[in-house]
């Protein structure tokens, strides 16, 4: 094989690489920081891109919003949820984040 055919060859496969790394971005781990630094008003897709898509989702007709929950442990590593809530438009009008599994009765639940 001559060499113009080796660099086009080798060319192509570095170009694949870019293609196949970009279509497979990586969410950031989930800490409070990331948690913190995501503003009320921002989308659902924005979130998704930040986040990557939720642990759990539900809808509360009623109210027209959808909840989508995150998992993660804290920054005192603690296991924890991050709860996001959209309105009808698909914007942040809430977000809190708690322990889970450490309620009111000393942390048996």
């Amino acid at each position: 094989m001559d060499r113009p055919t080796k660099v086009m060859r080798a060319l192509a496969a570095a170009g694949a690489i870019l293609v196949v790394a970009a279509c497979g971005t990586v969410p950031p781990p989930r800490t409070d920081d990331v948690f913190a630094a995501i503003p009320r008003g921002a989308t659902m897709d924005e979130v998704r891109e930040r986040l990557g898509a939720p642990d759990e989702a539900m809808a509360f007709p009623r109210t027209r919003t959808v909840a989508w929950s995150y998992f993660y442990y804290d920054t005192w590593g603690f296991y924890a949820e991050e709860s996001i809530t959209f309105d009808a438009a698909g914007r942040i009008v809430d977000k809190f984040s708690k322990r889970v599994g450490y309620g009111g009765n000393g942390g048996r639940d």
